[in-house]
C-alpha cells in the first residue's frame, strides 16, 4: 500500500494516513476485551486478474443466473437485464408475484421460479468453497486477531451462508462456539453462547485460565450447512441437505419477517447483547450496510457512550455514516483498496503472535505416530 494514501475518517474529519499509523490503530483495537467482527459478504469473493476465486458478488451471481437461465421470465415478461443486476428485486418482484397470484393468477410458476432463484444462489456458494485462496485468507485473519492476553472471547458476526469461518478456525484448531450443541446431532442452541472455554491450569487444584483463541461465531443469515426439522434447528453436512430444508435468509428486502422467527431472532438478540457491553469495538468488513435490521441493531449500540464503531468499506451508504458526524465512528478506505478484506489481513492486521506461530509449527500428535511406526518397518 502506498504511504499517506490511506483515508482515515473520524466522523466527518477526515486524515490521510500511512499504513504504519493504520497498523498501530488497529493493534490498539485487537487489544480492547470486548471485540467483535462483522464479515459480509464481500470478505469471502476473491477477484485475482479478473477471475473469481473465491465466492462472487450478488451482480455476479445475478449475470451467472441469467448465462444459465436467459428466457427466464415473470407473467411472461423475459427478466434478463432488469433490476440493475441485483438478484434481491429479482426475488423481490417474484414474491410480490406470489401475493398477487391469490387474487389474480398471474404466474402460476412463480413459487418453483422462486425455489430456481435461491438454488442457483446455495449451489453458488457451494461452487466457491473450493477456494484455497480464500480459506487461507480465513485463517490468517484469526491467527492474526488471536491474542495470548484476551479475558473475553471474540465474537464474529456474519451475514454469509459459507462455511468458510468453520474451515479455517477447525483447521487452526481454535475452538470456537457457532450456537450447535451436542456431538453426534447437533442442535442449535442459543444458550450455549453464554459459555467458557477454559484451561485447568493446576491438576491439584482448580485454577482455571480462559482460553484466549476461542471465538463466538455467529452467522446470522443461517447457513449452508443447517437445517430445519421438528421445530429444530440441527447442523449437518451441507451435502446431504436438500435446497428446500437449508435454513437461509436469502436476500431480500423481506428480511426483517424472517428475522422475527428462531434462530434469528436468537443470533439478533446475542448481537445486540454483545455490542452494547461497555467498552465495546465493532469492526465491519466486506459489508455496505445494506440490510436496515443489522444496521439498527448497530446503530442503537451508539446509544452507549464508550462503543466504537471501525468501518473498512466505501459506498453511499458508508457515506451515511460519515455524514453522522460521529466521532466514535471511524471509516477507512483508499484507492488501492485497504479496505478489502485480503488486504486488511494482509497489510493491516498485525503479525501472528510468536505463540501462536508455534503452534502452527508443532507437528501433530498423529503424524509423529505414523513417522515413528514408519520408521519402525524399515529397521
Amino acid at each position: 500500500m502506498a504511504d499517506k494514501s490511506i483515508c482515515y475518517y473520524r466522523g466527518k474529519e477526515k486524515q490521510d494516513i500511512s499504513i504504519e499509523a493504520l497498523r498501530n490503530e488497529v493493534a490498539q483495537f485487537l487489544q480492547i476485551d470486548n471485540l467483535s467482527f462483522l464479515i459480509g459478504a464481500g470478505c469471502s469473493s476473491n477477484v485475482i486478474d479478473g477471475r473469481e476465486t473465491g465466492i462472487p458478488g450478488m451482480a455476479a451471481i445475478y449475470d451467472g443466473f441469467f448465462s444459465e437461465k436467459p428466457a427466464f421470465d415473470i407473467a411472461g415478461e423475459k427478466m434478463n437485464g432488469r433490476f440493475d443486476k441485483n438478484l434481491e428485486k429479482l426475488i423481490e418482484a417474484l414474491g410480490a408475484v406470489q401475493i398477487a397470484n391469490q387474487i389474480v393468477e398471474m404466474d402460476a410458476q412463480a413459487t418453483e421460479k422462486t425455489k430456481d432463484v435461491r438454488n442457483y444462489l446455495r449451489k453458488s456458494i457451494i461452487s466457491g468453497l473450493t477456494s484455497v485462496e480464500v480459506k487461507a485468507i480465513y485463517k490468517d485473519f484469526y491467527a492474526k486477531i488471536t491474542q495470548r492476553t484476551r479475558k473475553n472471547p471474540i465474537s464474529i458476526f456474519t451475514t454469509n451462508y459459507d462455511l468458510f469461518n468453520e474451515m479455517a478456525l477447525d483447521e487452526l484448531g481454535f475452538p470456537y462456539n457457532n450456537g450447535f450443541a451436542g456431538t453426534y446431532k447437533r442442535k442449535f442452541s442459543p444458550a450455549s453462547y453464554n459459555y467458557m472455554y477454559v484451561d485447568n491450569m493446576n491438576l491439584s487444584r482448580d485454577v482455571w485460565e480462559r482460553v484466549s483463541s476461542f471465538f463466538n461465531l455467529m452467522k446470522i443469515h443461517g447457513s449452508i450447512s443447517w437445517v430445519r426439522k421438528d421445530e429444530q434447528v440441527w447442523e449437518q453436512d451441507y451435502e446431504s441437505i436438500s435446497d428446500d430444508d437449508t435454513v437461509m435468509i436469502y436476500p431480500t428486502p423481506l428480511k426483517d419477517r424472517t428475522t422475527l422467527m428462531t434462530p434469528y431472532s436468537d443470533l439478533f438478540r446475542a448481537m445486540e447483547n454483545r455490542l452494547v457491553q461497555k467498552n465495546g469495538v465493532l469492526i465491519v468488513m466486506g459489508y455496505s450496510f445494506g440490510d436496515d435490521h443489522i444496521n439498527r441493531i448497530i446503530l442503537n449500540a451508539l446509544a452507549v457512550p464508550s462503543f466504537r464503531l471501525v468501518v473498512f468499506g466505501q459506498g453511499a451508504n458508508i457515506d451515511k455514516l460519515i455524514a453522522l458526524n460521529d466521532s466514535r465512528i471511524t471509516v477507512i478506505n483508499s484507492e488501492d483498496k485497504v479496505h478489502y478484506f485480503k488486504n486488511v489481513v494482509e497489510s493491516v492486521l498485525p503479525t501472528i503472535h510468536p505463540d501462536v506461530v508455534e503452534e502452527f509449527q508443532m507437528q501433530p500428535a498423529n503424524e509423529l505416530i505414523k513417522e515413528f511406526e514408519a520408521e519402525a518397518k524399515n529397521e
